[in-house]
C-alpha cells in the first residue's frame, strides 16, 4: 500500500498520481467508481466493483451465476411493469 497526497482545486479536481494510474492500469477517458464509505474515498475500476458486489452475494448465490445477466433482467422486467 502506497499513501499519496494530492490537492483538490477550486472546481474539485484531483489529479492521481503517475504511480498509481500504471498500478491500476488506467489511461486517460477510463471510468471509475467513487465509493464513500464512513469519511473514507474508495476509487475502484468497474471490473473490481463488480468483483466486490460478487464476493458479497457470493453466499446467496449459486456457483455458476450469471449476476450481470440477472440484473440486467431485473432491470428489464422493471422497466415493463414501471
Amino acid at each position: 500500500m502506497s499513501i499519496h497526497s494530492v490537492k483538490m482545486t477550486s472546481d474539485g479536481r484531483i489529479q492521481i498520481p503517475a504511480q498509481i494510474r500504471r498500478e491500476m492500469g488506467l489511461s486517460r477517458g477510463d471510468t471509475l467508481n467513487l465509493e464513500l464509505q464512513d469519511g473514507q474515498l474508495s476509487v475502484r475500476r468497474p471490473s473490481k466493483t463488480l468483483e466486490r458486489i460478487r464476493a458479497k452475494l457470493s453466499p446467496y448465490l449459486e456457483p455458476d451465476a450469471d449476476l450481470q445477466g440477472a440484473l440486467k433482467a431485473m432491470r428489464v422486467e422493471d422497466a415493463q411493469h414501471g
